[in-house]
Protein backbone atom coordinates (compact mmCIF):
# COMPACT_ATOMS: atom_id res chain seq x y z
CA UNK A 1 0.00 0.00 0.00
CA UNK A 2 1.21 3.63 -0.64
CA UNK A 3 3.76 5.38 1.80
CA UNK A 4 2.99 8.06 4.90
CA UNK A 5 4.02 11.52 3.55
CA UNK A 6 7.97 11.36 3.83
CA UNK A 7 10.23 14.53 4.60
CA UNK A 8 13.50 15.92 3.15
CA UNK A 9 16.45 16.76 5.05
CA UNK A 10 14.73 19.90 6.19
CA UNK A 11 11.55 18.35 7.16
CA UNK A 12 9.31 19.75 4.30
CA UNK A 13 6.68 17.05 4.23
CA UNK A 14 5.18 15.59 0.93
CA UNK A 15 2.39 13.31 0.10
CA UNK A 16 2.79 10.59 -3.16
CA UNK A 17 0.39 11.60 -6.32
CA UNK A 18 0.39 9.17 -9.36
CA UNK A 19 1.66 10.34 -12.16
CA UNK A 20 -1.19 10.00 -14.30
CA UNK A 21 -3.13 12.32 -11.91
CA UNK A 22 -0.93 15.14 -13.23
CA UNK A 23 -3.23 16.97 -15.69
CA UNK A 24 -0.86 17.87 -18.88
CA UNK A 25 -0.33 20.80 -21.17
CA UNK A 26 -1.24 23.49 -19.10
CA UNK A 27 0.91 25.21 -16.41
CA UNK A 28 0.36 22.94 -13.32
CA UNK A 29 -0.62 25.04 -9.70
CA UNK A 30 1.46 22.82 -7.31
CA UNK A 31 5.21 21.36 -7.06
CA UNK A 32 5.97 18.40 -8.26
CA UNK A 33 9.03 16.21 -7.26
CA UNK A 34 10.56 12.94 -8.00
CA UNK A 35 12.65 11.02 -5.54
CA UNK A 36 16.14 10.96 -6.44
CA UNK A 37 18.64 8.51 -4.81
CA UNK A 38 16.19 7.80 -2.28
CA UNK A 39 15.75 12.20 -1.87
CA UNK A 40 12.87 14.69 -2.76
CA UNK A 41 13.77 16.62 -6.09
CA UNK A 42 12.30 19.01 -7.88
CA UNK A 43 10.74 18.39 -11.31
CA UNK A 44 8.37 20.86 -11.91
CA UNK A 45 7.74 24.20 -10.22
CA UNK A 46 3.93 26.21 -9.92
CA UNK A 47 3.08 27.47 -13.43
CA UNK A 48 5.46 25.25 -15.40
CA UNK A 49 3.72 23.12 -17.59
CA UNK A 50 4.40 18.99 -18.61
CA UNK A 51 4.09 17.95 -22.37
CA UNK A 52 1.95 14.56 -22.11
CA UNK A 53 5.27 13.20 -24.01
CA UNK A 54 7.64 13.86 -21.02
CA UNK A 55 4.73 12.12 -18.51
CA UNK A 56 4.62 9.17 -21.18
CA UNK A 57 8.76 8.68 -20.76
CA UNK A 58 8.31 8.89 -17.13
CA UNK A 59 5.75 6.18 -17.09
CA UNK A 60 7.52 4.04 -19.57
CA UNK A 61 10.82 3.95 -17.61
CA UNK A 62 8.68 2.92 -14.27
CA UNK A 63 7.93 5.81 -12.81
CA UNK A 64 5.04 5.41 -10.61
CA UNK A 65 4.59 8.66 -8.50
CA UNK A 66 5.37 12.34 -7.88
CA UNK A 67 5.62 13.91 -4.91
CA UNK A 68 3.63 16.90 -3.46
CA UNK A 69 4.49 19.35 -0.79
CA UNK A 70 2.09 18.69 1.51
CA UNK A 71 1.07 22.45 2.22
CA UNK A 72 0.11 22.45 -1.63
CA UNK A 73 -2.34 19.70 -0.88
CA UNK A 74 -5.60 21.34 -1.41
CA UNK A 75 -4.16 22.73 -4.97
CA UNK A 76 -3.88 19.56 -6.18
CA UNK A 77 -7.43 18.46 -4.91
CA UNK A 78 -8.87 21.60 -6.46
CA UNK A 79 -6.58 20.75 -10.29
CA UNK A 80 -8.66 17.40 -10.18
CA UNK A 81 -11.72 18.80 -9.07
CA UNK A 82 -11.59 21.49 -12.14
CA UNK A 83 -11.29 19.03 -14.64
CA UNK A 84 -13.98 16.85 -13.00
CA UNK A 85 -15.90 20.17 -13.19
CA UNK A 86 -14.45 21.04 -16.85
CA UNK A 87 -17.63 21.29 -19.10
CA UNK A 88 -15.35 20.23 -21.89
CA UNK A 89 -13.58 16.64 -19.78
CA UNK A 90 -15.00 14.01 -21.08
CA UNK A 91 -16.74 11.00 -18.95
CA UNK A 92 -13.47 8.94 -19.28
CA UNK A 93 -11.68 12.14 -18.27
CA UNK A 94 -13.98 13.00 -15.53
CA UNK A 95 -14.00 9.23 -14.29
CA UNK A 96 -10.22 9.58 -14.15
CA UNK A 97 -9.66 12.55 -12.28
CA UNK A 98 -12.43 11.65 -9.43
CA UNK A 99 -10.42 8.46 -9.11
CA UNK A 100 -7.66 10.14 -8.32
CA UNK A 101 -9.28 12.18 -5.83
CA UNK A 102 -10.43 8.76 -4.36
CA UNK A 103 -7.22 7.22 -4.51
CA UNK A 104 -5.72 10.24 -2.19
CA UNK A 105 -8.29 10.50 0.33
CA UNK A 106 -8.80 6.22 0.67
CA UNK A 107 -4.33 6.50 0.85
CA UNK A 108 -4.82 9.02 3.88
CA UNK A 109 -7.83 6.71 5.52
CA UNK A 110 -5.44 3.48 5.60
CA UNK A 111 -2.09 5.63 6.41
CA UNK A 112 -3.31 8.87 8.38
CA UNK A 113 -3.34 8.37 12.27
CA UNK A 114 -6.54 9.79 12.62
CA UNK A 115 -9.36 7.96 11.42
CA UNK A 116 -11.75 10.17 12.25
CA UNK A 117 -10.46 13.58 10.35
CA UNK A 118 -9.83 11.29 7.42
CA UNK A 119 -13.60 10.07 7.40
CA UNK A 120 -15.01 13.21 7.49
CA UNK A 121 -13.00 14.15 4.07
CA UNK A 122 -13.94 11.10 2.48
CA UNK A 123 -17.79 11.68 3.14
CA UNK A 124 -17.65 15.05 1.04
CA UNK A 125 -16.06 12.86 -1.51
CA UNK A 126 -18.90 10.34 -0.94
CA UNK A 127 -21.12 13.50 -2.05
CA UNK A 128 -18.97 14.55 -5.21
CA UNK A 129 -19.10 10.64 -6.27
CA UNK A 130 -22.77 10.46 -5.79
CA UNK A 131 -23.32 13.23 -8.41
CA UNK A 132 -21.14 12.05 -11.06
CA UNK A 133 -21.65 7.94 -10.88
CA UNK A 134 -24.82 6.77 -13.55
CA UNK A 135 -26.97 3.46 -12.17
CA UNK A 136 -25.65 1.93 -14.97
CA UNK A 137 -23.91 -0.75 -13.84
CA UNK A 138 -21.93 -1.92 -16.68
CA UNK A 139 -21.16 1.76 -17.90
CA UNK A 140 -19.53 2.51 -14.46
CA UNK A 141 -17.56 -0.49 -15.02
CA UNK A 142 -16.50 0.21 -18.03
CA UNK A 143 -15.20 3.66 -17.30
CA UNK A 144 -13.33 2.50 -13.77
CA UNK A 145 -11.45 0.11 -15.52
CA UNK A 146 -9.34 2.74 -16.97
CA UNK A 147 -6.90 1.63 -13.85
CA UNK A 148 -7.97 -1.46 -13.03
CA UNK A 149 -4.47 -3.14 -14.21
CA UNK A 150 -3.44 -1.18 -10.98
CA UNK A 151 -5.07 -3.84 -8.29
CA UNK A 152 -4.58 -2.40 -4.57
CA UNK A 153 -6.38 -2.68 -1.73
CA UNK A 154 -7.00 1.85 -2.25
CA UNK A 155 -8.15 1.28 -5.92
CA UNK A 156 -10.49 -1.77 -4.33
CA UNK A 157 -12.27 0.45 -2.03
CA UNK A 158 -12.79 3.44 -4.84
CA UNK A 159 -14.32 0.66 -7.20
CA UNK A 160 -16.10 -0.87 -4.58
CA UNK A 161 -17.93 2.58 -3.63
CA UNK A 162 -18.82 3.56 -7.11
CA UNK A 163 -20.35 0.38 -7.73
CA UNK A 164 -22.37 0.45 -4.23
CA UNK A 165 -23.37 4.26 -5.10
CA UNK A 166 -24.54 3.06 -9.00
CA UNK A 167 -26.60 -0.28 -7.52
CA UNK A 168 -28.20 2.23 -4.41
CA UNK A 169 -29.51 3.94 -7.27
CA UNK A 170 -30.97 0.86 -9.05
CA UNK A 171 -32.43 0.45 -5.46
CA UNK A 172 -33.37 4.25 -3.99
CA UNK A 173 -33.27 6.19 -7.20
CA UNK A 174 -32.15 9.80 -6.16
CA UNK A 175 -32.48 9.70 -2.32
CA UNK A 176 -28.98 11.27 -1.81
CA UNK A 177 -28.88 10.29 1.56
CA UNK A 178 -28.99 6.75 0.91
CA UNK A 179 -26.65 7.11 -1.77
CA UNK A 180 -23.84 8.78 0.55
CA UNK A 181 -24.35 5.59 2.87
CA UNK A 182 -23.60 3.36 0.12
CA UNK A 183 -21.11 5.23 -1.37
CA UNK A 184 -19.17 5.24 2.34
CA UNK A 185 -20.16 1.93 3.05
CA UNK A 186 -18.09 1.14 -0.45
CA UNK A 187 -15.24 3.40 0.39
CA UNK A 188 -14.99 1.78 4.29
CA UNK A 189 -15.81 -1.90 3.87
CA UNK A 190 -11.75 -2.81 4.12
CA UNK A 191 -10.94 -0.83 6.63
CA UNK A 192 -9.79 -2.81 8.43
CA UNK A 193 -6.66 -3.94 6.86
CA UNK A 194 -4.82 -1.09 8.30
CA UNK A 195 -4.40 -3.78 11.17
CA UNK A 196 -3.59 -6.97 9.43
CA UNK A 197 -0.10 -7.01 7.92
CA UNK A 198 0.82 -5.97 4.37
CA UNK A 199 3.20 -8.71 3.25
CA UNK A 200 -0.29 -11.14 4.36
CA UNK A 201 -2.68 -9.25 2.20
CA UNK A 202 -0.83 -8.83 -0.71
CA UNK A 203 -0.12 -12.93 -0.55
CA UNK A 204 -0.39 -14.99 -4.20
CA UNK A 205 -0.12 -18.26 -2.61
CA UNK A 206 -2.40 -20.12 -0.32
CA UNK A 207 -3.31 -18.94 3.19
CA UNK A 208 -2.31 -21.35 6.60
CA UNK A 209 -5.10 -21.93 8.46
CA UNK A 210 -3.88 -19.20 11.21
CA UNK A 211 -3.45 -16.66 8.22
CA UNK A 212 -6.58 -17.17 6.44
CA UNK A 213 -7.84 -16.40 10.80
CA UNK A 214 -6.32 -13.48 10.83
CA UNK A 215 -7.73 -12.29 7.06
CA UNK A 216 -11.11 -12.64 8.38
CA UNK A 217 -10.81 -10.54 11.26
CA UNK A 218 -10.55 -7.22 9.21
CA UNK A 219 -14.58 -6.68 9.31
CA UNK A 220 -13.93 -6.55 13.12
CA UNK A 221 -10.83 -4.64 13.13
CA UNK A 222 -13.06 -1.58 10.66
CA UNK A 223 -15.44 -1.81 13.56
CA UNK A 224 -13.40 -1.55 16.46
CA UNK A 225 -11.77 1.67 14.09
CA UNK A 226 -14.74 3.19 13.47
CA UNK A 227 -15.73 3.80 17.10
CA UNK A 228 -13.93 6.89 17.42
CA UNK A 229 -15.40 8.55 14.71
CA UNK A 230 -19.11 8.43 16.07
CA UNK A 231 -20.91 10.53 13.12
CA UNK A 232 -20.87 8.10 10.37
CA UNK A 233 -24.48 6.16 9.57
CA UNK A 234 -25.16 3.24 11.37
CA UNK A 235 -26.03 1.39 7.80
CA UNK A 236 -22.52 2.76 6.55
CA UNK A 237 -20.84 1.21 9.84
CA UNK A 238 -22.57 -1.99 10.00
CA UNK A 239 -21.72 -2.34 5.67
CA UNK A 240 -18.12 -2.11 7.44
CA UNK A 241 -18.64 -5.18 9.70
CA UNK A 242 -21.02 -7.29 7.87
CA UNK A 243 -19.76 -7.33 3.84
CA UNK A 244 -18.68 -10.98 3.88
CA UNK A 245 -21.71 -12.16 5.82
CA UNK A 246 -24.22 -14.66 3.31
CA UNK A 247 -27.38 -14.67 2.95
CA UNK A 248 -27.15 -18.12 3.59
CA UNK A 249 -25.56 -17.75 6.72
CA UNK A 250 -22.31 -19.04 5.51
CA UNK A 251 -20.46 -15.88 5.70
CA UNK A 252 -18.30 -14.46 8.39
CA UNK A 253 -17.52 -13.23 11.00
CA UNK A 254 -20.89 -14.24 12.34
CA UNK A 255 -22.63 -16.62 10.12
CA UNK A 256 -25.23 -13.96 9.79
CA UNK A 257 -27.98 -14.96 7.29
CA UNK A 258 -31.05 -13.10 5.59
CA UNK A 259 -32.68 -10.05 7.43
CA UNK A 260 -29.87 -10.57 10.24
CA UNK A 261 -27.94 -8.46 7.75
CA UNK A 262 -28.27 -4.88 6.84
CA UNK A 263 -29.77 -4.39 3.11
CA UNK A 264 -26.84 -2.08 2.82
CA UNK A 265 -24.53 -4.26 3.67
CA UNK A 266 -26.00 -6.88 1.51
CA UNK A 267 -25.30 -4.11 -1.07
CA UNK A 268 -21.57 -3.49 -0.53
CA UNK A 269 -20.92 -7.65 -0.51
CA UNK A 270 -22.04 -7.58 -4.06
CA UNK A 271 -20.23 -4.37 -5.12
CA UNK A 272 -16.93 -6.27 -3.64
CA UNK A 273 -17.05 -9.41 -5.25
CA UNK A 274 -18.14 -7.58 -8.57
CA UNK A 275 -14.63 -5.06 -8.33
CA UNK A 276 -12.50 -8.19 -7.71
CA UNK A 277 -13.81 -10.13 -10.38
CA UNK A 278 -13.55 -7.05 -13.01
CA UNK A 279 -10.62 -6.00 -11.72
CA UNK A 280 -6.76 -7.68 -13.60
CA UNK A 281 -4.21 -8.51 -11.55
CA UNK A 282 -1.38 -10.54 -11.97
CA UNK A 283 -2.68 -13.90 -11.15
CA UNK A 284 -6.12 -13.49 -13.00
CA UNK A 285 -7.29 -12.05 -16.23
CA UNK A 286 -10.10 -9.10 -15.59
CA UNK A 287 -13.52 -10.57 -16.60
CA UNK A 288 -16.12 -8.40 -18.94
CA UNK A 289 -18.66 -6.46 -16.41
CA UNK A 290 -21.13 -9.22 -18.19
CA UNK A 291 -19.11 -12.10 -17.74
CA UNK A 292 -18.77 -10.97 -14.31
CA UNK A 293 -22.71 -10.69 -13.34
CA UNK A 294 -23.24 -14.07 -14.86
CA UNK A 295 -20.48 -15.70 -13.16
CA UNK A 296 -22.44 -14.05 -9.83
CA UNK A 297 -25.51 -15.40 -10.96
CA UNK A 298 -24.17 -18.89 -10.91
CA UNK A 299 -23.15 -18.55 -7.04
CA UNK A 300 -27.11 -18.43 -6.58
CA UNK A 301 -28.46 -19.35 -4.31
CA UNK A 302 -26.76 -18.38 -0.80
CA UNK A 303 -24.15 -15.95 -1.46
CA UNK A 304 -26.20 -12.97 -2.13
CA UNK A 305 -29.71 -11.39 -1.46
CA UNK A 306 -31.92 -12.60 -4.31
CA UNK A 307 -34.03 -9.51 -4.42
CA UNK A 308 -30.78 -7.74 -4.83
CA UNK A 309 -28.91 -8.99 -6.96
CA UNK A 310 -32.26 -9.13 -9.06
CA UNK A 311 -32.12 -5.55 -9.39
CA UNK A 312 -27.78 -5.69 -9.69
CA UNK A 313 -27.94 -8.25 -12.57
CA UNK A 314 -29.95 -7.53 -15.80
CA UNK A 315 -29.31 -10.23 -18.07
CA UNK A 316 -30.40 -13.44 -15.83
CA UNK A 317 -31.00 -14.82 -19.48
CA UNK A 318 -27.55 -15.05 -20.15
CA UNK A 319 -24.92 -17.54 -18.48
CA UNK A 320 -21.01 -18.06 -18.95
CA UNK A 321 -18.65 -21.05 -18.67
CA UNK A 322 -17.61 -19.96 -15.71
CA UNK A 323 -18.15 -20.90 -12.63
CA UNK A 324 -16.16 -20.35 -8.75
CA UNK A 325 -15.66 -22.64 -6.27
CA UNK A 326 -17.78 -22.72 -2.96
CA UNK A 327 -14.76 -21.00 -0.99
CA UNK A 328 -14.42 -18.07 -3.36
CA UNK A 329 -13.55 -14.53 -1.27
CA UNK A 330 -12.44 -11.33 -2.68
CA UNK A 331 -10.02 -11.27 0.22
CA UNK A 332 -8.43 -14.51 -0.69
CA UNK A 333 -5.84 -13.97 -3.49
CA UNK A 334 -5.56 -17.07 -4.33
CA UNK A 335 -9.66 -18.21 -4.79
CA UNK A 336 -9.53 -15.26 -7.29
CA UNK A 337 -7.42 -17.90 -9.63
CA UNK A 338 -10.12 -20.64 -9.03
CA UNK A 339 -12.26 -19.87 -11.68
CA UNK A 340 -12.94 -23.21 -13.68
CA UNK A 341 -14.54 -24.16 -17.04
CA UNK A 342 -18.37 -25.89 -16.48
Amino acid sequence: MGAPASKSKNEKRFFEVRLQSVVTGQPINFDLFLVVSGKPLLFRKQKDTLSEERLRSLIQHGGQKFLVPEEQRVLYLQSLKSMVNNPDSSEETKSKYIKESAYLHVNDLFEKESVAETVKDAEVLVSEMVDFVSDDVSAVANLMQLSRHDYYTYNHCVDVAVYSIALAKQLYGNNREMLIQAGLGGLLHDIGKRKIDIQLINKTTKLTQEEWAEMKRHPEYGKELLIEVPHIPEEARRAVYEHHENHDGTGYPHKKRGDEVCELSKLVSIADVFDALTTERSYHKAMSPNEALDTMFGMQPGKFDPDIFEVFNKRFDKKTNLKLLSDFDPCHAVSITKIEKK
